[in-house]
């Protein structure tokens, strides 16, 4: 699958696959998506994660099988070699998932994904980052495989980072739809000597710039992946915007990897750093003015 079908970086836009689990309709971002395969052999690992299958050799790699529908707590009717596999690549992560059935590419614009509201991101267990309602009356849950890695794998979550000084009397503004991570990232600065304007989205980042003293600002960091306003756009309206071009804005997120690279240049992002590489963030924001 390739990841150029969206050629423009910054217009607020996206696509997604559209897939099955069980008869949950569900949704991830194509720019996570590496490919979709047929049935391949499975070999099981012992001792493993209970939400893990086994591994695949695909192309002479190793690669992890997540058990999505134990993971979900989905039923499925059909057999393994009726199923299909989604190879999957977040925080330089490679990995695969089982799904019951592809339906698809759509593409979306990021205002036509709700935020889950706080009585479902109040369960620790759920796994989704936003809801997409269709003109079907259909709804695509959008998963947060970066949570569901984690809990297989808690070394690939992010974590507060050891800096204790370095950003005394610096004004950080950070754009980031996850409230874990979000706080995660906070405290981070905050240890470091930051004060912290936190956000949820790109538009209300925007709005905030608009109204605020720009010298005061040191950096903006933020996510790609947010309801209302992604991260690159964000990007392009600041860099286009000359009261705010000066601002440097560093991209932090799960797919902020070579390949997508190109993505975050050609909007004007200063840096960008992969999740969850929460240290050389902190440092990256200390050395760059």
């Amino acid at each position: 699958m390739k990841h150029d079908i969206l050629l423009e970086s910054g217009i607020n836009e996206l696509e997604i696959v559209i897939f099955k689990v069980g008869e949950s309709v569900l949704g991830v971002n194509v720019a996570k998506v590496e490919c979709i395969l047929t049935y391949q052999p499975i070999t099981e690992i012992p001792n493993a994660n209970k939400n893990i299958m086994g591994v695949i050799n695909y192309r002479g790699r190793v690669i992890p099988v997540l058990d999505l529908i134990r993971t979900l707590k989905q039923d499925c009717k059909k057999t393994s070699k009726e199923r299909l596999l989604i190879l999957i690549n977040i925080n330089n992560s490679d990995f695969v998932v089982q799904v019951s059935s592809v339906s698809g590419i759509r593409r979306l614009s990021w205002k036509e994904i709700e935020t889950p509201s706080s009585i479902l991101l109040s369960h620790n267990e759920t796994p989704i980052t936003g809801i997409v309602r269709t003109n079907h009356h259909e709804i695509i849950l959008m998963l947060d495989f970066e949570k569901i890695l984690a809990d297989i794998d808690p070394s690939l979550a992010l974590k507060e980072s050891k800096a204790t000084k370095g950003l005394e009397g610096k004004k950080l503004v950070v754009a980031e739809d996850s409230t874990f991570l979000l706080k995660v990232v906070n405290e981070s600065l905050l240890k470091a000597g930051a004060t912290v304007e936190k956000f949820g989205n790109g538009k209300d980042v925007l709005d905030y710039l608009q109204t605020c003293s720009i010298d005061e600002i040191h950096c903006v960091i933020t996510d790609i992946e947010m309801p209302i306003m992604d991260g690159l756009t964000l990007t392009k309206q600041i860099k286009s915007n000359p009261k705010l071009k000066q601002i440097p804005v560093i991209l932090f997120s799960s797919i902020a990897n070579e390949a997508l690279k190109h993505q975050g240049l050609s909007v004007g992002a200063d840096a960008q750093i992969t999740k969850p590489e929460i240290d050389k963030l902190v440092e990256l924001v200390i050395n760059i003015r």
